[in-house]
């Protein structure tokens, strides 16, 4: 005997050397149970699925054995036997190097009580094993047979593992025709496996097939696991691609069913329905997510723009009104008010803000807050001067209110509108025409005293919307051609964003700052070119640095702002390069050292 033993060696070692030790790590966690005296037995069933699955599959997978499982949960203070929700389960999976993990329940048959397993292997490192199935055990059957069952199904699911990784890894190194023979060798073992699927779906799309067989391979990787989110994944962005956003959506809220803590992607749907006007099931589908994480800051910014957006505030604001026709009373409730006047503000209502706006302000006058809500619905209903006066009336109940000193200006300067038709019929009369402008130009000076506090005070935020506003001013006047109102304003303007770091070169004070120097550049070519004229009749070289300065503030500002309209730009800075060849001549002629 010991002779045979001694013969067969050398060709036993061969073959265990030939043998490919496997890689991929499975763990096998118990069922959840709907009621706690099946907790045992969930425990033994499963124990018996690792024992035996860890024979069957013995160089196909690495099953972690109980000991190494019973180590990791004692270590945290969990008992050995503990059955776990998923996302415990997914971190006890990752701190024991798992490439995929089992899940599901156990539970007893309506008719029969037979036991049911519904498994799920979720795949956590591209093991090629996600998937999910049922076994039933005999009416009469034993939790053994329920074990061998799921044993059995599970060494198929992991024999058609192997060939599913394969055909990623061929389909990473190009070599396609390969990749898919790989992914049918594994779909002859187990023809709904997700993996091979998904994989063929990856070539596919790599050899720009059609999108529509991209999708059809991945609804077949949902019939052996309709939660897969990667397969939903694929879909949804396929048809994306295809531009179906309702399909798409569809899609995604099947991915988000299999992990519906993926707020991520919550958020990226309801922004997606909203984009559609979907905004009912955005905030349905928001809501949801609240439920679970209820202080979900991205969730409740979102939902409160949908919200806005779809005007759902619609119905909320009716009820105010029903009240206040109900019962007069209401009105003279102060938080009823502010309640009613912040709701017709979301609709917004214009005819309801008004309304409850003025009976605000008859009930309770001396209130800032009320003056400046009907202030808002003056503007809304354009009627400007009526709006300017409320601003104005708030102002001087709460001298310190900044915000309201910038609605006063911002009110003068976007209802003042330059009378475009008048200034087409005095194109001849540049005396009438220069009178037309400096009026317009007046008008919206009354608005500067209202900025000063907010430049000199406010605060960054109210800073910038100063800063808008001088743009805003700065451009109107521009664009009538009295470049020099302009100037100032746009000046303002760009002084208020100017970059605090190099890299300030994005965002809101970028966007401004672009427009403002586009306009600036513009109002400063004409102002230029005379304040050259009377710079050479002085030969003052203070006078000819001002300009030498000027003409170089003007030139950035038109290269930023170029992007505003180019032609216009680059014809100015045509124009600021003939004044720019001339300025050394002009330094060397009146003998200037200053710049």
């Amino acid at each position: 005997m010991l002779a045979v033993l001694a013969l067969a060696a050398p060709g036993a070692a061969t073959a265990q050397l030939a043998i490919t030790q496997p890689t991929t790590r499975l763990l096998i966690l118990p069922l959840s149970v709907s009621t706690a005296a099946d907790s045992a037995m969930s425990v033994k069933v499963m124990d018996t699925v690792r024992v035996r699955l860890a024979v069957l599959a013995k160089y196909k997978v690495i099953v972690i054995p109980k000991a190494k499982l019973c180590e990791a949960l004692q270590a945290s203070g969990f008992p050995c036997d503990l059955l776990l929700p998923d996302a415990q389960a997914r971190l006890l999976a990752r701190l024991l190097n798992a490439h995929a993990y089992t899940g599901g329940t156990l539970e007893h048959a309506a008719q029969g009580g037979a036991l049911v397993a519904r498994v799920r292997v979720v795949d956590m490192g591209s093991s090629g094993l996600a998937f999910a199935f049922s076994s039933t055990s005999a009416p009469a059957g034993t939790p053994a047979a329920l074990s061998e069952a799921i044993a059995q199904r599970l060494n198929t699911i992991v024999k058609a593992g192997e060939p599913a990784r394969e055909c990623n890894d061929k389909r990473s190194k190009a070599q396609f025709n390969a990749a898919l023979d790989a992914a049918r060798k594994a779909i002859a073992i187990e023809p709904d496996l997700p993996a091979a699927h998904l994989c063929m779906a990856t070539v596919y799309e790599a050899q720009r097939m059609p999108s529509d067989s991209l999708i059809a391979e991945a609804r077949r990787a949902t019939r052996g696991d309709s939660m897969n989110p990667t397969a939903w994944e694929t879909i949804a962005r396929t048809y994306q691609v295809k531009g179906d956003t309702l399909n798409a959506v569809d899609a995604f809220e099947k991915e988000l069913a299999g992990d519906p803590g993926n707020q991520r992607l919550r958020l990226a749907m309801a922004d997606m329905l909203r984009q559609q006007k979907q905004y009912q099931r955005a905030v349905a589908l928001l809501d949801a997510g609240l439920a679970v994480a209820p202080a979900d800051e991205k969730l409740l910014d979102l939902r409160s723009r949908i919200c806005i957006e779809g005007q759902l505030w619609q119905c909320t604001l009716q009820g105010f009104v029903a009240q206040a026709q109900a019962d007069s009373t209401k009105l003279a409730d102060t938080s009823f008010l502010k309640a009613a006047l912040g709701a017709a503000q979301q609709v917004p209502d214009t005819q309801q803000l008004l309304f409850f706006g003025r009976a605000a302000v008859r009930r309770f006058p001396k209130s800032a807050a009320f003056w400046k809500a009907l202030g808002q619905a003056y503007d809304l209903k354009g009627l400007p001067d009526s709006a300017v006066a409320a601003y104005r009336a708030s102002l001087a109940l709460d001298p310190n209110d900044i915000n309201s000193s910038l609605l006063v200006a911002k009110t003068i300067v976007d209802r003042s509108m330059y009378d475009t038709v008048q200034a087409n019929r005095l194109k001849k009369d540049s005396v009438a025409l220069q009178t037309l402008r400096n009026a317009f130009a007046d008008r919206l000076d009354t608005a500067k005293i209202y900025l000063a506090r907010p430049v000199a005070a406010g605060d960054s935020a109210q800073k910038l919307s100063a800063a808008v506003i001088y743009l805003t001013g700065g451009s109107k006047i521009a664009q009538t051609g009295a470049y020099d109102r302009a100037y100032p304003w746009l000046e303002q303007s760009l002084k208020l964003v100017a970059p605090r770091t190099p890299g300030d070169t994005v965002g809101p004070r970028q966007q401004i700052r672009v427009q403002a120097s586009f306009w600036y550049g513009v109002s400063s070519v004409q102002p230029l070119f005379r304040e050259y004229g009377v710079m050479v009749k002085s030969k003052s070289c203070t006078q000819a640095k001002a300009v030498n300065d000027w003409l170089e503030r003007a030139k950035q500002a038109l290269t930023l702002g170029s992007r505003v309209h180019p032609p216009t730009a680059n014809s100015m800075l045509q124009n600021l390069a003939k004044l720019e060849a001339i300025m050394p001549q002009v330094k060397k002629q009146f003998q200037c050292r200053n710049f």
